[in-house]
């Protein structure tokens, strides 16, 4: 995915943000002791912030080690031990990957390309595997995707149609549970795979429109030029409402652990990061370019 979805560290505690690096690490070791060292380039804070809101419904809290790795060879971390939470998030990382390497086969020429189709092939080993162990939640999401394609290619002048086929694709990483958690995932992963997919859009408005690609809030409302500022108030609007709905959901969870780190995730790092990506100040990963540092 992306990395949009991430803490606001000064406002934890410093057990929260212990919390969050012992399952960041705890998610790459899962998706490295599942698929290899290869699928962990994959990692990102938006599969974190998954492992978490499935995690924090697990009735028993998986331990934490401590454990080295070729990141960190010499000091030992914290890491949690994968469970049902972190192996779904490890499992729909590697779908994710896979699909997005797609992606960019449709839309890149040249160097890009040859890269993307190296690596396509360098991980369809780990994409078998995840496809047999998420087969229908696979098939789901190459729909999803196959339509948000369709939509970008015959230049869809809406914000709402896109986004829309990208957060159903989000959906799907709700597992099977009682009736009532899963409606409600499936709202606020819904309404996160929204805001996500319309971030995006806004972060990449000025390399897509310097490539001539495809950028639904550049159609939507015929900009001129390459600068949010003509509709920064309409797109707050439209993704406040969708932070709104995912607190919301997020309420009526039935949550055992980390509510206070999830909290600082929705009410404060994702509303942070809508504003600084609509004045145009936001950095990828803080601006610190560190494996998982906050």
């Amino acid at each position: 995915m992306f990395g949009f979805i991430r803490p606001v560290k000064p406002e934890l505690r410093m057990r929260e943000v212990e919390r969050f690096q012992a399952v960041y690490c705890g998610l790459c070791h899962a998706i490295r002791e599942q698929y290899g060292h290869l699928h962990t380039l994959s990692l990102s804070y938006d599969m974190v912030f998954l492992a978490l809101v499935l995690g924090c419904l697990e009735p028993d809290e998986p331990a934490t080690v401590r454990r080295r790795c070729g990141v960190s060879p010499v000091r030992s971390k914290p890491v949690c031990l994968p469970g049902q939470g972190l192996w779904r998030a490890a499992d729909f990382s590697v779908l994710l990957t896979w699909h997005k390497l797609g992606d960019t086969l449709l839309d890149e020429h040249g160097a890009k390309y040859l890269a993307a189709k190296t690596m396509r092939a360098l991980l369809k080993p780990g994409y078998d595997k995840a496809c047999a162990r998420l087969p229908e939640e696979n098939t789901a999401i190459a729909a999803c995707l196959a339509e948000l394609y369709a939509l970008e290619q015959a230049k869809t002048p809406s914000i709402d149609q896109p986004a829309d086929a990208f957060a159903r694709a989000l959906v799907m990483a709700v597992p099977h549970m009682d009736e009532m958690t899963m409606r409600i995932l499936r709202q606020m992963f819904y309404h996160t795979g929204r805001w996500v997919y319309l971030i995006d859009a806004c972060a990449d408005l000025a390399e897509d429109w310097q490539a001539g690609a495809y950028n639904p809030v550049a159609l939507r409302f015929q900009l001129e030029a390459p600068s949010l500022a003509p509709v920064r108030e309409d797109m707050e609007i439209t993704l406040q409402r969708s932070l709104a709905d995912i607190f919301c959901a997020f309420q009526l969870l039935d949550v055992r652990r980390d509510q206070g780190l999830l909290e600082n995730i929705i009410r404060l790092g994702l509303p942070l990061v809508t504003r600084q990506v609509l004045d145009g100040t936001y950095q990828s990963n803080g601006g610190q370019n560190r494996h998982g540092s906050l």
